[in-house]
C-alpha cells in the first residue's frame, strides 16, 4: 500500500532572527518580504478568495503590544467599544508553530498573540490546529497537529497534541497528546468542559476516546470510551453529546450512548446552550437546516444555503449562527450574524467576525511549490475582519508578537491522561530490537543524492511517463550514485491497464502534488542543489527528534513516495532499482505511475459484478479516476480477499466523502481559495487530488504561472465563478459513495456501523463524459521533447580557493582545504576541478561527554548541495538536549615536519543559504601544548546581508539576490601537527530551534611572519 510521506523541516535560504517567545519580527527585518508579495503570489491567492482591500484610513497607533484592527473606531464600532469585554480568539499555524492571536474590542479589536504552540521534539514543518473558548470566557482549548498528519491515517486518528491556553496571561497548559485532528476537535460548551476526540480502531468507526478537559485547572478529568464513530461532541450543563451513526446521543460517565433524537440532514456543528439545549446545524440537500433539541423533541429552528450557514458557541453559553438564516421566530439564547461567505472565528460577544485567517508562510508554500517553507516567513498571518455593529471590514497583515510558548516534550507528556500514547506508542529513545535501518536505501549517504528539480522537469516526465515513452538515457554513475547506465521506463516498464487506457496526465501531477509539493529531494533542498532524498518516517519516529524506531519505518521515497519494495529485505525491486527509485526523479515517477495503474487494476480486474469504477469506466477521463486516487492513499481491498476481511471488499472509511469527520457544508478543494491547503485534514483525499488538478500549484517569479497544465474541460463541464467563466471537474456528490453495500447514506447521515461494514465498492457517477461533462488530460511537453534544464535557486560555487587573495600567504608552505566530504568525487553537483581534500572531516553525533552515542542527532542532520564546490551539512541549533549535539571537525595535513609550529590564517566557507545561526562559534585546537581560541561568525551577515536600522540583519535590496557564498577569516593562529577546527550546533536560550550551522569547507592558509588576520575578516 502507498503511503503519505512526512513533512520536514526546511532551511532557511533567506532567515532573519525572531525573538523565541512568540517570534517578534520588526519591520525592518522583513523589508526583503516586499519583493516577495510583488510576484503576485498573494495577488493570485487574493483573486481566489475575494478578499476586500484594506479601506483608507487616517493612522491611529495602537496600544503596545499590538497591532492595529480599526483606526477609525468609533466609525467602525460604535461609541460602546472603550468598555467592551468582547474578545475574538483565533488561530494560524506555520513551522514555528499553531499561534492562538487575540484582537480585544476594548483595544480597537487590535492584535496580538495569545500563545504560539508547538513541539520542537517532531521535526515535520508547518503545524495546523483548531481553537475553541470555553463558555467562561476565560480559556481557549487548542488541539494541534503537524500539517502532514492529515495525510497518514494513523496520525489523523491520534496525531494532535492539546493545549488550555489562559486568555488573560496566555500561558499555556499541555493537557494530552495522541488525540485527533478533526474539524471538531476541540469542542467547547457553555461552562469550563471541554471535550477531546480520539478515534480508535483502524478505519475510524470502531470506537471513540472521549476525554473531558477541565480549562480552569487544565488537566484532563475522565476518559471514555465509546463505541463507533462519535463526532461534534458538545459539553453541556447536563451532560455531553455527539453525533453517532446519524443520531443525536448523550453519553454517559460509563461512556455509553443514549439515543435522543435523528436530525434531519449531516450535522456538521453541534453546540450546547446554557439553559435551552443542544443546537446543530447539518447540511440536507441544498440547504443548511438549524436544529434545538430540547425537552427530548428536535424543532427545525432556521434555514439557510447548505454552504451559508454556521454555528458558534459565545459567552455565557449563548449560540449564534452567522451567514444566511432565515429564523423561524424567536429562539432563546440563539442569534443571528448576516455573512455572505464561511468565517473563521466569532467574537465571544458576536461584534467581530473573521472572514479569513490566512498564514502568510503557507500562502507563499503554495504559491512557490519547490521553495521550501521560511521559517523567516513563520508568524505573519493575514486577517480579514468585519465589524457587525457596522459592517465596516479591516484587511491586516500581523506579525507574530512576543507571548508565551509552549513547546510540549513528548519524551515525557506529564498531562497525558492515564494510558494514553504518543502517536508513535513511544516515550522517546530507541525501542528494543530495532535498531537496523528497515529502508533500503540509506539516508545521510554521500553516494545518494537527488536532485531537486524545477516543476516543468516534472511535468515533463509525467508527460513522457503516462504514454510510455520516458526514456531520456541516464549515464553510468549518474549523480555519482554508482548506477549503472539506464532509462526509466526501461527500468520501470509501464503497466498495461486492464481495458486499454493510460493515466491523464494531470491526475498524476495532482497526486505528487499532494504527496510532496514536486520534490524528489527533502524539503530542505530547493531546485538546482542535491541532498538528502525524501523519505517518509525514515526513522520510524513520526517525525519525533527523540525517538528512533526502525521497526515502524514508512520508506516512502521520493516525488511519488513509493514505499512497496522499499525495505531491507524486499524482492519487488533490484538494489539499482531502488537507488534509481531514490536519487532520480524520472525513475521515481515511471515506478509511483505503476502503483496508481494498479490500483485502477485492481478495481477493473474484479469479475464485473464485482468491479468498482467511476462514470462510464474510462480511463481518459480525469474524473473517472476519483476512486484510484482513493485507493492510492489509503489501499484497495480486493473481493479475492474478502474471506480474510469478514466479507468486505473495496475502499475504505477514512478516505469516503460522506464520512463525517469531513464537514458537510465543505466546498471543493481549492476551489474558491488556496487556503484550503492550510486545513487539508477538511477534505478526504481523493477530493484533494481533484483540487489540484482544478487549481495548480504556482511556480516562478516575477510572473506567476501554473507548476503544470490544467486539464481540457469538456464542452459541458461545470462552470462556476463570476458569470460562470471559470471550468470545473464534475466532483462526487458527498453520498455518491454510500449504499446498501455500507450501510451509508443521507438518511443515516454516514456509515452508522462499525468499521466492518464501511467498506464500499460498485458503481459511482459525477458527471456524463460521453456527453462532454468531464475533462481530458492536456500535455505541455509533446513526444520528443528533450528534458528541460534544471532552473536553479542558487548558483554553484565553484570557483577553486588558492590562498592568493591573502596578500600575506607564505609560498613556501602548502595551502590546506578541508572539504566537508573526504571522498570528493561524491561531490555531484558538477564543479570542475573538486581535488582532493587536505585533511580529514569527521562529523560526531551525540553529547560530546559521552552517554549520548546513539544517533539522535543524525534524525536533525541534513546534506544539501550548498556551499564549496556543493556541499555542506547542517543541523538546526539546539540550547539544551545533548542527544540532538552534533560536532563538525576539520582536521588539515598541515605541511609541517613533526615538533615544526607555523601560522596560519584559518578561513571558513560560509554557504548562501542553509545556515542562518547569528553565534555560530568555531574552535579552534592549534596543537599540542597550545591554548585554544574561539571566533564567534554570524552566519547570516556573512551570506550577503546587510544591517537595518535596528541592528538586525536585512538582505542586499537586489530581490533577486538570495545571498553569497563566501570566505571569512577566523583568525590568525600559530599551529602545529594536530591542529583543528571544531563546530556544534549548541546555541542559547535566545536562539530558536530553526536557527541553522552548517558544516561547509575550512581553508588553512600559511602566512610565516607576516600579519594575519582577524576573527571576521572578510576574505
Amino acid at each position: 500500500m502507498h503511503r503519505m510521506a512526512l513533512t520536514q523541516r526546511s532551511p532557511s535560504p533567506i532567515k532573519l532572527q525572531t525573538e523565541i517567545n512568540g517570534g517578534s519580527v520588526s519591520p525592518s527585518k522583513k523589508k526583503w518580504r516586499s519583493w516577495i508579495a510583488s510576484v503576485a503570489v498573494l495577488s493570485a491567492v487574493g483573486a481566489q478568495m475575494s478578499v476586500p482591500a484594506a479601506r483608507a484610513e487616517p493612522a491611529v497607533p495602537a496600544r503596545p503590544g499590538t497591532q492595529a484592527g480599526f483606526t477609525t473606531p468609533d466609525k467602525a464600532l460604535g461609541k460602546g467599544w472603550r468598555t467592551s469585554t468582547d474578545v475574538l480568539v483565533t488561530g494560524a499555524g506555520d513551522t514555528d508553530g499553531y499561534h492562538l492571536y487575540l484582537a480585544k474590542e476594548s483595544n480597537a479589536f487590535g492584535w496580538s498573540t495569545l500563545a504560539t504552540l508547538t513541539s520542537s521534539s517532531v521535526a515535520v514543518g508547518p503545524w495546523t490546529g483548531a481553537v475553541c473558548v470555553t463558555g467562561s470566557g476565560r480559556y481557549a482549548v487548542a488541539v494541534f497537529a503537524p500539517k502532514k498528519a492529515a495525510n497518514k491515517p494513523a496520525l489523523a486518528r491520534a496525531g494532535a497534541l492539546a493545549a488550555v491556553v489562559e486568555i488573560a496571561t496566555g500561558k499555556a497548559t499541555h493537557v494530552a497528546t495522541g488525540v485527533e485532528l478533526a474539524y471538531f476537535n476541540p469542542a467547547c460548551g457553555p461552562g469550563d468542559r471541554a471535550l477531546l476526540t480520539r478515534s480508535l480502531g483502524d478505519d475510524f468507526t470502531q470506537s471513540t476516546e472521549l476525554l473531558t478537559i477541565d480549562a480552569a485547572q487544565g488537566r484532563v478529568t475522565a476518559t471514555r470510551q465509546v463505541k463507533g464513530q462519535l463526532t461534534t461532541p458538545a459539553p453541556a450543563p447536563d451532560g455531553d453529546y455527539g453525533i453517532l451513526g446519524g443520531h443525536l446521543v448523550r453519553i454517559d460517565d460509563r461512556g455509553r450512548a443514549t439515543r435522543l433524537a435523528q436530525p434531519t440532514g449531516q450535522p456538521f456543528g453541534l453546540q450546547a446552550t446554557a439553559r435551552n439545549g443542544i443546537d446543530m446545524v447539518s447540511v440536507h440537500g441544498k440547504q443548511a437546516l438549524a436544529q434545538r433539541f430540547r425537552a427530548g423533541k428536535l424543532t427545525t429552528v432556521a434555514t439557510g444555503p447548505w454552504d451559508k450557514l454556521q454555528l458558534f458557541g459565545q459567552r455565557g453559553g449563548r449560540n449564534v449562527l452567522v451567514g444566511q438564516a432565515q429564523m423561524r421566530g424567536s429562539v432563546p439564547e440563539l442569534s443571528v450574524l448576516p455573512a455572505g461567505r464561511q468565517v473563521r472565528a466569532v467574537s465571544e460577544a458576536g461584534h467581530l467576525v473573521a472572514e479569513e485567517v490566512v498564514n502568510q508562510q503557507s500562502m507563499r508554500s503554495v504559491g512557490q511549490p519547490l521553495r521550501p517553507a521560511d521559517p523567516a516567513d513563520a508568524g505573519e498571518v493575514r486577517v480579514v475582519v468585519r465589524a457587525m455593529a457596522t459592517g465596516t471590514e479591516s484587511t491586516r497583515t500581523l506579525d507574530t508578537t512576543t507571548a508565551p510558548k509552549l513547546d510540549v516534550a513528548l519524551g515525557s507528556r506529564p498531562s497525558t491522561p492515564a494510558g494514553a500514547r504518543a502517536a508513535n506508542g513511544t516515550t522517546g529513545g530507541f525501542a528494543p530490537n530495532s535498531l537496523t535501518p528497515t529502508c533500503a536505501v540509506p539516508r545521510n549517504d554521500p553516494r545518494v543524492q537527488p536532485l531537486q528539480v524545477s516543476p516543468d522537469m516534472v511535468e515533463w516526465a509525467v508527460d513522457q511517463a503516462v504514454h510510455g515513452r520516458l526514456n531520456v538515457s541516464r549515464p553510468a554513475n549518474y549523480l555519482k550514485a554508482g548506477l549503472p547506465a539506464y532509462q526509466p521506463q526501461v527500468l520501470f516498464p509501464r503497466r498495461q491497464m486492464i481495458g486499454g487506457g493510460k493515466v491523464p496526465a494531470q491526475v498524476m501531477l495532482a497526486i505528487l502534488a499532494q504527496e510532496t509539493n514536486l520534490s524528489q529531494a527533502s524539503w530542505h533542498v530547493v531546485p538546482g542543489d542535491t541532498g538528502n532524498p525524501l523519505i517518509a518516517s525514515y526513522y520510524g519516529n513520526e517525525g519525533n527528534l527523540d525517538v528512533i524506531d526502525y521497526s515502524k519505518t514508512d520508506c516512502g521515497y521520493g516525488i511519488g513516495q513509493v514505499t512497496d519494495g522499499m525495505r531491507v529485505g524486499s524482492t519487488v525491486f533490484t538494489e539499482t532499482q531502488r537507488r534509481a527509485i531514490a536519487v532520480d526523479y524520472a525513475a521515481n515517477i515511471a515506478a509511483g505511475l505503476n502503483i496508481l495503474i494498479e490500483k485502477w487494476n485492481q478495481m477493473a480486474g474484479e469479475l464485473s459484478q464485482y468491479q468498482s469504477y467511476m462514470n462510464n469506466n474510462d480511463p481518459t477521463w480525469v474524473e473517472n479516476w476519483f476512486l484510484a486516487a482513493w485507493a492510492y492513499n489509503s489501499g484497495y481491498y480486493p473481493y479475492a480477499n474478502r474471506d480474510r476481511n469478514n466479507g468486505r471488499w473495496g475502499v475504505g472509511w477514512f478516505n469516503n466523502p460522506a464520512n463525517p469527520r469531513y464537514p458537510a457544508n465543505r466546498a471543493p478543494f481549492l476551489r474558491l481559495t488556496m487556503a484550503d491547503a492550510e486545513r487539508p485534514n477538511e477534505w478526504a483525499y481523493a477530493e484533494r487530488i481533484m483540487g489540484w488538478v482544478e487549481t495548480p500549484q504556482l511556480k516562478g517569479f516575477p510572473v506567476m504561472s501554473g507548476a503544470y497544465a490544467e486539464p481540457e474541460y469538456g464542452a459541458n463541464s461545470p462552470r462556476t465563478g463570476p458569470q460562470g467563466i471559470r471550468q470545473v471537474l464534475s466532483i462526487p456528490d458527498r453520498y455518491e459513495f454510500c449504499s446498501a453495500v455500507n450501510n451509508c447514506s443521507e438518511a443515516t447521515n454516514g456509515c452508522p456501523a462499525d468499521s466492518e461494514l464501511c467498506w464500499w465498492h460498485g458503481a459511482a457517477n459525477s458527471g456524463n463524459c460521453l456527453l462532454e461533462e468531464c475533462a481530458k488530460e492536456k500535455l505541455t511537453f509533446g513526444s520528443g521533447t528533450a528534458e528541460p534544464g534544471v532552473k536553479r535557486i542558487y548558483e554553484r560555487s565553484c570557483g577553486t580557493f588558492t590562498g592568493d587573495k591573502n596578500g600575506n600567504r607564505n609560498p613556501n608552505k602548502r595551502v590546506s582545504v578541508v572539504y566537508s566530504l573526504n571522498d570528493t568525487a561524491q561531490y555531484n553537483l558538477g564543479c570542475a576541478d573538486v581535488g582532493p581534500s587536505d585533511g580529514k572531516f569527521t562529523m560526531r553525533w551525540g553529547s560530546p561527554a559521552g552517554g549520548g552515542t546513539a544517533p539522535y542527532a543524525a534524525v536533525d542532520t541534513h546534506q544539501i548541495g550548498a556551499g564549496y564546490k556543493g556541499h555542506i551539512w547542517y543541523t538546526y541549533v539546539n540550547a539544551s538536549n545533548p542527544k540532538r549535539r552534533v560536532v563538525g571537525s576539520w582536521t588539515p595535513n598541515l605541511d609541517l615536519a613533526p615538533g615544526e609550529r607555523a601560522r596560519y590564517d584559518i578561513v571558513a566557507h560560509v554557504p548562501s543559504h542553509g545556515a542562518d545561526f547569528d553565534g555560530a562559534e568555531y574552535l579552534i585546537t592549534r596543537g599540542a601544548v597550545l591554548p585554544q581560541a574561539t571566533c564567534a561568525i554570524n552566519l547570516a551577515l556573512e551570506a550577503g546581508w546587510a544591517i537595518g536600522g535596528d541592528g538586525f540583519p536585512i538582505p542586499n535590496p537586489n530581490p533577486y539576490d538570495l545571498g553569497d557564498d563566501k570566505w571569512v577569516y577566523l583568525g590568525s593562529y600559530e599551529l602545529g601537527r594536530g591542529a583543528q577546527v571544531q563546530l556544534n550546533n549548541v546555541g542559547t536560550a535566545t536562539t530558536s530551534g530553526f536557527d541553522a550551522v552548517a558544516f561547509d569547507a575550512v581553508a588553512f592558509v600559511p602566512i610565516g611572519s607576516n600579519p594575519g588576520h582577524s576573527c571576521g575578516d572578510d576574505y
